[in-house]
């Protein structure tokens, strides 16, 4: 059975559409960034600390948690996952995971973006899309907030998952 996501293409908000694009689509490989942090086969709790190690003026925001969730949802994707990308104000494809996670210094921006992970468009023929204001009312905030903020990447309910492929569609 498949695990539904939602991801950020980036953190740099103006280059979202154009990221996954020209270098995640390109590649067939998604990717995050927090530099020379290598979180596969760590707990959050340990990344959370090495976050904290490696940047020592983050510790005390939440940033640190923030990071170690993101990184942790993102090395336990595993193939047959469906995920939703996020670029500008839309979610910009849907994409199916083919591999798993894996650290690669060959970064997508320099020095930064090394964990990647295959993946192949859940449509070859189309790319998909849809407007975040065109997300149905009753799943808006589930798809694209936790807490009131926005995250890098979330986990989906099938039952959240499900209306929103049929509004993409």
């Amino acid at each position: 059975m498949a695990n539904y996501y939602t991801l950020v293409s980036t953190y740099k908000e103006i280059e979202r559409d154009s990221f996954y694009l020209d270098t995640q689509l390109r590649d067939l490989k998604l990717s995050i960034g927090w530099g020379d942090i290598n979180p596969i086969n760590k707990s959050q709790p340990e990344i959370k600390k090495i976050i904290e190690d490696f940047y020592p003026d983050l510790k005390g925001t939440v940033n640190p948690d923030n990071g170690a969730k993101s990184l942790s949802l993102f090395t336990n994707l595993r193939p047959g996952d469906i995920v939703f990308i996020r670029g500008i104000k839309k979610i910009i494809d849907v994409v199916v995971i083919t591999s798993h996670a894996f650290f690669d210094k060959t970064g997508h921006y320099p020095d930064d973006y090394y964990l990647k992970i295959s993946f192949v468009p859940l449509f070859s023929n189309k790319q998909t899309t849809i407007k975040t204001e065109d997300i149905p009312v009753d799943i808006y905030d589930e798809v694209l907030y936790e807490g009131g903020r926005s995250l890098v990447i979330r986990s989906l309910s099938e039952d959240i998952a499900k209306p929103l492929l049929k509004a993409i569609l």
